[in-house]
């Protein structure tokens, strides 16, 4: 049929003419200086591979059905429509992320429409005018094409359209097996240059070719120095020798620690800690999954970084300072630090990096680096040199308790049945579970830190006692349990409890506070660091009572701003924005004030070159 023929050439050259706009996102970008010949490979197939797929969905929905049933101007007009229009948002898009490094999603176009857009959106009438000619000549090439298909049409072959099926077919197939190899390898050119295309999600096979037995080698730097996109720290740091304190530091880090929990039924011990220590009661995460908390918790960047951060085989300033101050590094994680790839991104150059922990279940490995990390203190003491040790217990995400260990706190499940869970189910058996399973890890706490006081080191450490995230219960009513799906308080409000050397008095803080403050306020207040906060960190002082407004949670793909009132800002993987209060409630008709949009997006990309 000669319409459908017609209407296969302009797909293939308007995917073609897409493919070619896409590749302009690296006009003008930090990613071109440090680009290879197989990130190149990677990137001009990855344009046109997405050009095609975005469009054979506009093919074969808005165009083909209409062909066939011989609708013919209707049908030309849906295809013409599309592609201009989808041209026309590639080329805004790039607009828009060269001013905010980010694709254009429900942020944007909330702000476009808010009442205070010209706050920001203040152009001068000459770049209106040559923005809309643009727009008018991307239509008017659109128009165009299709007169020039309907030409070549005629002298189109059944080998010729094979041949562009082929073409389109061979670039899907070289960008995945590209962005395969190169996310198993994490090869910089390849990763850095994913970002730039919109809405655009190869495929990664590190965990299936790691089952396989591949042993999965990080390539060197290459050409890449300095941090590549990144500037991070933004100047060189400068230390005051005389100010460094270095105190002997524990982390101690419990795996979705909910508020709710620690209570004197619950965690009498940590309770009891609670109130001798430092309590800081309105403690936040920058994520509801373990990854990005932890990667914000040593990095002060927000997850947002995470990609470029790895990409650019960074190490966190904190541990780096550590390191030149003697410090040893000693690690003791219940779960493997190799998946999430904590070793290479957060402990890179830490030497002797312990890894993973024998054990079957995640309450035998608890108790195992607990026993280890008691049985190392009196080395520890005796070497004479200051000490980090991260202790990562697992037990609260995983549900691994032994029966006899059930009957504290009844009913209680055994284990989660998470294929039981619903809106109207009583939540008291799963969270009577979770209970149980705080309570032995109170337990654990409690032994940890006697230990360090019976060794006399207690009063010259720096101990912090917090979550990674939180862990919800259906609290909202919403239906949502566990981790990883919202950024309500239920998912990302963790307990936080430190205590500083020298400490004679106990205190309550009701400020906010979150993740990203444990860098500076280690850099700042105990190693000697003289730099402005804001050179290396996203964070402040945990002392620091002043609001900490527009507080970004998640990841690259979806994230949200936690802004006044903690009304939630959550942007989608699909690009939209949804707006709820606190408690997940929809709040009709927001718009985002455009001022403070900016700065907070701004603030935001501030590590990027």
């Amino acid at each position: 049929m000669k319409l459908v023929k017609e209407g296969f050439l302009y797909y293939f050259f308007s995917s073609v003419l897409i493919g070619f706009l896409l590749m302009c996102y690296m006009l003008g970008a930090t990613e071109a200086h440090f680009m290879d010949a197989i990130g190149w490979l990677f990137f001009v197939t990855s344009c046109f591979s997405h050009a095609a797929l975005l469009l054979v969905v506009v093919w074969l929905v808005l165009f083909l059905p209409f062909a066939l049933l011989r609708w013919r101007r209707l049908a030309i007009t849906l295809l013409v429509g599309s592609f201009s229009l989808l041209a026309m948002l590639t080329f805004v898009n790039l607009q828009v992320y060269r001013i905010y490094r980010f694709h254009v999603n429900g942020f944007i176009l909330n702000m476009l429409t808010g009442p205070n857009a010209g706050d920001i959106f203040d152009f001068d009438i000459k770049l209106y005018l040559s923005e809309g000619l643009i727009l008018l000549l991307i239509l008017a090439l659109g128009i165009g094409l299709w007169f020039v298909c309907k030409r070549l049409a005629s002298r189109c072959r059944r080998s010729h359209v094979w041949s562009g099926i082929g073409f389109l077919l061979a670039t899907l197939l070289l960008a995945n097996g590209s962005y395969i190899y190169g996310s198993f390898v994490v090869k910089p050119s390849i990763l850095k240059s994913a970002k730039l295309v919109p809405y655009y999600f190869p495929l990664s096979a590190t965990n299936f070719l790691e089952d396989l037995g591949f042993e999965r080698k990080v390539l060197s730097l290459d050409t890449i120095e300095g941090g590549g996109e990144l500037c991070y720290p933004l100047q060189p740091l400068r230390v005051d020798t005389a100010q460094v304190k270095r105190p002997n530091i524990v982390m101690i880090l419990i795996d979705s620690w909910s508020r709710l929990s620690l209570t004197e039924e619950t965690m009498p011990h940590t309770w009891e800690l609670a109130h001798q220590e430092q309590w800081y009661q309105n403690h936040v995460s920058c994520g509801n999954g373990t990854s990005f908390s932890v990667f914000g918790m040593f990095t002060s960047l927000q997850p947002y970084y995470w990609s470029a951060f790895e990409a650019n085989r960074l190490s966190p300033v904190l541990i780096d300072q550590l390191l030149s101050e003697g410090y040893d590094i000693r690690t003791y994680p219940s779960a493997t630090l190799e998946n999430p790839p904590f070793s290479r991104i957060i402990f890179q150059h830490v030497p002797n990096l312990r890894v993973n922990t024998n054990g079957n279940t995640s309450f035998e490995r608890d108790l195992k680096i607990k026993e280890d990390f008691i049985s190392e203190l009196p080395q520890l003491k005796e070497q004479g040199k200051p000490f980090f040790s991260f202790i990562f217990f697992d037990l609260l995400h995983a549900y691994s308790l032994p029966k006899e260990l059930l009957n504290r706190f009844q009913p209680s499940w055994e284990y989660g049945k998470f294929n039981e869970l619903h809106n109207e189910m009583d939540p008291t058996p799963f969270w009577n579970l979770y209970r149980n399973s705080a309570y032995q890890t109170d337990l654990m706490v409690h032994e940890v830190i006697t230990a360090l006081k019976e060794q006399g080191l207690y009063d010259q450490s720096l101990v912090f006692i917090t979550g990674d995230h939180a862990q919800e219960y259906n609290e909202n009513h919403k239906n949502y349990w566990g981790h990883n799906s919202n950024f309500s308080q239920y998912q990302i409000g963790v307990p936080l409890l430190v205590h500083t050397p020298g400490q004679d008095s106990a205190a309550v803080y009701r400020h906010r506070t979150t993740h990203y403050d444990f860098v500076p306020t280690l850099m700042h207040d105990y190693l000697g660091v003289q730099n402005p906060i804001s050179d290396y960190a996203s964070g402040r002082l945990l002392s620091d009572t002043t609001p900490r407004l527009w507080h970004f949670v998640g990841n690259e793909l979806r994230y949200a701003f936690i802004v006044e009132g903690d009304t939630i800002l959550t942007k989608e993987g699909a690009g939209y924005i949804e707006v709820t209060d606190a408690h997940l409630n929809p709040v009709d008709n927001y718009h985002i004030q455009p001022k403070a949009f900016d700065a907070a997006v701004k603030d935001l990309n501030r590590f990027f070159k």
